[in-house]
């Protein structure tokens, strides 16, 4: 009789201990917020790293789609519409205007030297987090192209609006 007790108590024992032990911390388990960095973006281009001195948005198309191009420059620059040899840029497409979450953006694109000549390398699937929005700048996380390829970013960035 008192095998019957012991046996269902147990196992009601350990249940109770696996199920209080479970963590909460806000992250979902498999969210792109507990994966991407929270350090200030940078990474490699062409295999040289990269940290921007400047970032700045656009609110645009890409291959059709509307919505918001993050344009990352290696120096100190004012609004420019165009990319330059040494910058990075990605998008995100969102046909309103643009709230906090995660996103899945195209890119990144990446600009750079290769010797006398330029070169580009494209990507697809950038993982991005917007975190903050105002009428003036979005913050927010980015992870996108290849380590293999020595051509990929990571981290937190706040961009500006650049009124062309």
């Amino acid at each position: 009789m008192k095998r019957k007790f012991i046996i269902p108590s147990l196992v009601l024992a350990c249940s109770t201990f696996f199920i209080s032990c479970s963590t909460d911390d806000g992250e979902e388990e498999g969210s792109k917020e507990a994966e991407i960095s929270t350090a200030a973006v940078s990474g490699f281009l062409n295999s040289v790293a990269f940290a921007p001195a400047t970032t700045h948005f656009t609110k645009g198309e890409s291959f059709g789609d509307a919505g918001y191009e993050f344009k990352l420059f290696s120096e100190v620059e004012e609004c420019d519409e165009f990319q330059s040899i040494g910058d990075i840029s990605f998008f995100v497409a969102s046909d309103t205007e643009l709230t906090p979450g995660e996103y899945d953006g195209k890119g990144p694109y990446f600009f750079y030297k290769d010797g006398e000549d330029s070169g580009t390398a494209s990507f697809f699937g950038a993982e991005v987090i917007i975190t903050e929005v105002t009428e003036t700048s979005i913050s927010g996380r980015v992870r996108g192209g290849d380590t293999k390829s020595e051509n990929d970013i990571e981290g937190m960035f706040t961009a500006t609006l650049c009124q062309k």
